[in-house]
């Protein structure tokens, strides 16, 4: 047993493994081994993973739903955390969950609660910790909306951040900025139309069953939607390139975002395959795992991609899925 290793089991416990393979806890199943791995069951073993980990001075990387990650073939030369913290408590229309709780089991408990609020997480793929970190959303609504505040591990030591202090923007904030980790969250839903509101989450539900390429794995929407507001761009130049009209282009953007899948689809560049990983033809803004991909695969093609992107309609994609270990 190296050194490391009998440090961290001293510290967190005897649970911590080496050499676990990461594609198996990954929905794009792809990835090398974790050198350190460990399961945190609740915040306490979440805090004091990560506080053995500063002191050891170990990279690390906290694990959740394992949706909207690609793992590098090599694997992660440091310590993976896998967060099970999954407790979760529902007073009146405030909800607090800790950061390892599933966004579509807090949803479904909520709306049995009779809460309503954030139908737009129906399908949402991974945890509330991710949720919080990314902004994630759907619908033109993110998380932030609902939010409260969140503990984070933050500089060595748990602080609880308002929503102002977290800094949200599209699909970012300032955990995701500085690189802290989310350890629970508040959030504030409402009591309204339950039926209508089950009924808007079923049809989400079905959209996504019907859009999205979920019999393939894959790790969500593989860039960010372009968010006019913050990115100014050449409309001339994007009409001319997705050969499209003032009155599609109105279309298209309704949100003040011009959506990724719209110009891939627009440049015909669905189906594009590079070893095992294909531009998925169903919704162009997945990459899809068709036959034992490999993590460079799929690097290959989001190059591929952001470079017709770039000569075509002059805008630089940004990825929305977090790119671990390379």
């Amino acid at each position: 047993m190296d050194n490391i290793l009998q440090e961290l089991k001293n510290k967190i416990g005897g649970a911590v493994k080496e050499n676990v393979s990461l594609a198996d806890h990954t929905w794009f199943k792809i990835g090398g081994p974790a050198k350190y791995f460990f399961i945190a069951k609740n915040n306490d073993d979440l805090v004091k993973a990560l506080k053995a980990a500063d002191e050891l001075k170990i990279d690390h990387f906290i694990l959740g739903g394992g949706s909207n990650i690609l793992v590098s073939d090599n694997g992660y030369d440091g310590l993976v955390i896998k967060a099970e913290n999954k407790d979760y408590k529902i007073e009146g229309t405030n909800v607090f969950a800790e950061s390892g709780v599933l966004a579509v089991d807090l949803l479904e408990a909520t709306l049995k609660a009779g809460l309503t609020g954030w139908s737009w997480a129906a399908g949402l793929p991974g945890t509330i910790g991710g949720a919080v970190r990314g902004n994630a959303g759907a619908y033109g609504k993110g998380i932030g909306d609902i939010l409260v505040s969140a503990e984070v591990f933050a500089d060595g030591k748990v602080k609880e951040l308002s929503n102002k202090e977290l800094k949200f923007s599209y699909r970012d904030s300032i955990v995701k900025q500085k690189g802290w980790i989310v350890i629970s969250a508040k959030l504030k839903l409402e009591k309204g139309d339950l039926k209508k509101e089950q009924e808007q989450v079923k049809a989400y539900n079905d959209r996504r069953q019907q859009t999205q390429p979920l019999n393939y794995p894959n790790a969500g929407c593989v860039f960010k939607n372009i968010d006019l507001i913050e990115t100014p761009i050449n409309k001339e130049k994007v009409m001319k390139g997705l050969d499209i009209s003032e009155e599609e282009f109105k279309e298209a953007t309704k949100f003040n975002k011009l959506p990724v899948s719209y110009i891939i689809d627009r440049l015909d560049l669905k189906g594009k395959t590079i070893g095992g990983a294909q531009v998925s033809e169903k919704h162009g803004a997945f990459i899809v795992n068709v036959d034992h991909a490999r993590a460079e695969h799929v690097i290959m093609l989001m190059s591929d991609i952001k470079m017709h992107v770039r000569n075509e309609i002059g805008i630089q994609l940004h990825e929305e899925v977090q790119l671990v270990g390379f």
